[in-house]
């Protein structure tokens, strides 16, 4: 099992049996976050969450290391072969009205994790997660910040009452409706009941959006759980630094800065002032002691090239043996020394899928087709393709027709 869904269940529940007094969980997660980015120059409130706490050095993500597939270890405490959450989208049989009618719908949407849901009987992980475990033991639960990750935590509630669920999406048809205990909490504090977009550009942090979060917890969502007299488990998704880390224009078409250039710095900062202010909170509440806090990214970020200059590879000119069918539409450059032949298809892939799973289970009934979608997500990921392609370099390889062979400089 995920250790971070477990130790999150430990100390909300054994703690609270053990000392029969609320002890509360907050769940901080700062989305595409490098552990060693953290210093107390860059991020002092986790740094002294850390420094004061437990840190656990050896951490690191489910592969893997997409939002949504992390959220469901973190969600369930299950490994993606038992929830089948493999990527940001997932393979579902069928097309999704609210993805526009994809096949392979994105998961970062709250209607469409519900269309899915609905596919998969109901629940389209097929496991518990942490937040409706907690509601059944009586604790108060509510999930704040990306779109996505937040509803995933308790994705089979979509009435707004049993969890308070707070993301891009509130106010709009495409969110989870909120109750009239957090209408009126927000109405009370001054905060609008739609959230900001995302912040534009690529030299700005997400500030706008994450303050809308922070503040909607502090003001809102924090007091109405102190209000209720009883234990609770929050989330708080930040949606930086990853959202500025992907947009960051402090290093175009250059690798340095790359993601430790000012915006990046920016935005960790900005999930970092976020942290602290649930902290200052929490303090203002009288709710630190009783209140554990576990920090913890879904992946880190990195900064790469997708071409070499000085590889082997790059140096010598490479021979590829294809079938006529290859050499015009199907044949893409993809660096001036590498080349793929796209003549096996995703639908094709997918159909040798579909045989397979005939032979295994008999027709396509709906096991067949639910171990598909399972599946999918993982094997659509160009591993098949290329395992096809070369067993059939290999055989066209073996004709020696001269006819097949197109020379890459």
């Amino acid at each position: 099992m995920n250790r971070i869904a477990v130790l999150i269940m430990g100390l909300a529940f054994s703690t609270a049996a053990a000392a029969q007094a609320p002890h509360n969980v907050i769940l901080f997660v700062p989305d595409g976050l490098r552990a060693l980015r953290v210093t107390p120059e860059s991020a002092p409130a986790m740094a002294a969450v850390r420094d004061q706490g437990v840190n656990f050095r050896n951490s690191h993500s489910i592969f893997p290391t997409v939002t949504t597939a992390n959220a469901s270890g973190f969600a369930t405490g299950h490994q993606l072969g038992d929830t089948g959450d493999f990527s940001n989208t997932i393979y579902v049989g069928r097309p999704v009205a609210s993805a526009n009618n994809s096949v392979t719908p994105f998961l970062e949407n709250d209607r469409v994790l519900g269309e899915v849901d609905q596919i998969f009987g109901g629940d389209y992980l097929d496991e518990e997660t942490i937040l409706k475990a907690a509601r059944k033991r009586g604790f108060s639960t509510a999930a704040i910040g990306k779109v996505g990750p937040v509803l995933i935590f308790d994705h089979t509630d979509r009435t707004g009452e049993l969890t308070i669920v707070i993301d891009d999406a509130i106010g709009t048809n495409n969110g989870i409706p909120l109750s009239s205990e957090v209408k009126a909490a927000l109405t009370a504090a001054g905060l609008p009941l739609v959230a900001p977009g995302r912040t534009p550009g690529t030299t700005i942090a997400n500030v706008t959006q994450e303050n809308y979060f922070a503040d909607v917890t502090a003001k809102a969502v924090l007091p109405i759980l102190k209000a209720r007299n009883k234990p609770f488990l929050l989330v708080y998704w930040s949606r930086d630094p990853d959202a500025t880390q992907h947009g960051q224009g402090d290093s175009l078409n250059s690798l340095t800065p790359g993601i430790n250039g000012p915006t990046s710095l920016a935005a960790i900062r900005n999930a970092d002032d976020n942290l602290k202010r649930l902290r200052d909170t929490l303090g203002a509440l009288g709710l630190t002691e009783s209140t554990n806090i576990i920090v913890a990214a879904d992946h880190g970020f990195s900064t790469i090239s997708k071409q070499s200059q000085t590889s082997a590879a790059a140096k010598r000119p490479t021979t590829m043996f294809l079938p006529a069918s290859c050499r015009a539409a199907s044949f893409r450059s993809i660096s001036p020394r590498r080349s793929v032949c796209r003549c096996t298809t995703r639908m094709r892939t997918m159909r040798l899928w579909a045989r397979m799973l005939t032979r295994k289970y008999g027709a396509m009934d709906s096991s067949a087709r639910t171990h598909l979608g399972r599946t999918w997500s993982l094997r659509r990921a160009a591993a098949p393709i290329s395992f096809i392609c070369r067993a059939r370099m290999r055989r066209w390889r073996s004709r020696s027709s001269s006819s097949c062979s197109r020379r890459i400089t």
